[in-house]
């Protein structure tokens, strides 16, 4: 459980880091076909959801793992 926190805890950092630097345009929204398929705002409001459902998947797997020993 720990490796599985230590996992989930290193892809939110990821995570937010894809969301600052989205946000700020150094790296550019995704593309596809094209076109833009969503604004800057939409896609770092996304890697900023994505950093907090793991970054709660990190803090629950730490809670089980202090709870079953």
């Amino acid at each position: 459980m720990g490796v599985l926190a230590l996992i989930l805890g290193i892809l939110a950092g990821l995570c937010t880091v894809m969301g600052i630097l989205t946000a700020v345009e150094v790296v550019p929204a995704f593309i596809t076909g094209g076109l833009a398929t969503a604004s800057v705002a939409h896609n770092a409001a996304g890697w900023g959801g994505l950093a907090v459902i793991l970054l709660l998947g990190c803090i629950a797997t730490l809670i089980a793992r202090s709870g079953s020993e």
